[in-house]
């Protein structure tokens, strides 16, 4: 049997197992997908100042049941991890367009390294297009710098 005739045997394989196994699990309840949130840009000084800029672009929302979702913002990072980073108060002001609802989440975290603390949001607002806006305080010691503010919509379920 050529190349060729084995990649289709092994392709043909995994496509009717996978068949399969969406057969097997049945209907029922939908697994929550993570979302990318687009925002726009917020700016900040590291308050390392020789750093990299504090510069969030998205968040990403967890769903699991309706009208509630769990946004992170996990893409900021200091090259000062090293000395432990530097901690950044988030707020995050929302409004539901649907019901009118507003309300303001606040999160704190310590910037360092990728991967490390990530800022979290647990947002119980109702199903419906939730306007939101973020901002934040980047602190050391010595002192703090605020970012500007961005902001983006999130459809909530």
């Amino acid at each position: 049997m050529s190349l060729r005739a084995l990649r289709r045997v092994g392709a043909a394989t995994f496509v009717a197992a996978g068949m399969l196994t969406g057969l097997a699990v049945g209907t029922g309840t939908a697994a929550a997908d993570t979302v990318e949130v687009p925002m726009d840009r917020c700016w900040g000084v590291s308050p390392y100042i020789l750093d990299q800029p504090y510069a969030p672009a998205r968040l990403f929302g967890y769903q699991t049941e309706s009208g509630s979702i769990q946004l992170q913002m996990p893409d900021v990072s200091s090259l000062w991890f090293f000395a432990g980073g530097y901690q950044t108060d988030v707020k995050f002001d929302w409004h539901n367009t649907a019901t009118d609802e507003r309300g303001t989440l606040t999160d704190t975290a310590t910037v360092a390294y990728p991967g490390g603390d990530v800022v979290t949001f647990d947002l119980n607002s109702g199903p419906g297009p939730v306007e939101f806006t973020v901002s934040a305080v980047n602190s050391i010691p010595l002192w703090s710098i605020p970012t500007t503010s961005c902001g983006g919509v999130v459809d909530v379920w």
